[in-house]
């Protein structure tokens, strides 16, 4: 039987299906290295806008802020945040089996760069004057993250041309940095009311001031890692379909 690289089609170009059904566009250029290498790199662009399917996706966020120990999503209004996002990701394969690289059962190697920006509303229920008040801030956010980790996939011949790169399940860990900020102007509140703000923002979003920074003046709400932030995520369940040439 003829591989891949006997036939001398040892590159391909792939669209993500998954993340086009999410309203990202992803490429992955991958090179087969050898009888059982090969290395891929792809790259996604997502536009700031809603966030697709964000009622069910919440399930998933709240599962993530239950493991997240220095700030809590709760009062975030996630059906209408914007998101955008870009990411980098290079991974070294090993096809398992006689069929070789890249048809098969594949363990990845791979990094990922990601940044994400966006606007996400919250709210803060406080007291002002005496009479309870709801805030509600619109905040820009950024959040840059580094990782690294392994992802289990299956890649499917379609034809003399085609490919289905199956990204079965991985995972990957590393580190991020995050700003936000709410530019309200605040002047017109005495010092004492932003005091109260700022530790009823602590309060409310669980911000564990050993991992962010929080300042509250004149000129709105910021806020900012002032250490290390663990980040950790999931990868998997996507489809790539594929052009060799």
């Amino acid at each position: 039987m003829q591989t891949f690289a006997q036939e001398a089609k040892t590159e391909s170009i792939k669209l993500n299906l998954s993340a086009a059904a999410l309203g990202a566009a992803t490429i992955q250029y991958e090179k087969v290295l050898g009888n059982h290498f090969s290395l891929a790199i792809g790259a996604g662009y997502r536009l700031k806008k809603l966030i697709p399917y964000a009622q069910k996706l919440e399930k998933y966020v709240d599962f993530a802020d239950n493991r997240i120990d220095y700030i809590s999503f709760d009062n975030v209004k996630k059906t209408e945040s914007k998101i955008g996002l870009f990411h980098v990701t290079p991974e070294l394969r090993f096809y398992f089996g006689k069929k070789g690289a890249p048809i098969g059962t594949y363990l990845s190697i791979f990094g990922k760069y990601n940044s994400f920006h966006g606007d996400v509303p919250v709210f803060i229920d406080i007291d002002y004057k005496g009479l309870p008040v709801r805030l509600e801030l619109p905040v820009n956010t950024k959040l840059q993250s580094y990782s690294g980790g392994l992802m289990l996939g299956r890649q499917f011949r379609l034809g003399n041309r085609f490919t289905l790169d199956w990204y079965i399940i991985g995972g990957h860990f590393g580190t991020a940095k995050v700003h936000g900020e709410s530019n309200q102007n605040l002047e017109g509140f005495d010092d004492d009311f932003r005091t109260r703000l700022r530790n009823k923002i602590i309060e409310t979003f669980k911000i564990n001031e050993n991992y962010l920074g929080l300042v509250v003046d004149n000129q709105g709400v910021r806020i900012d890692n002032v250490r290390q932030l663990n980040y950790y995520n999931l990868r998997g369940l996507g489809f790539n379909l594929g052009y060799r040439f």
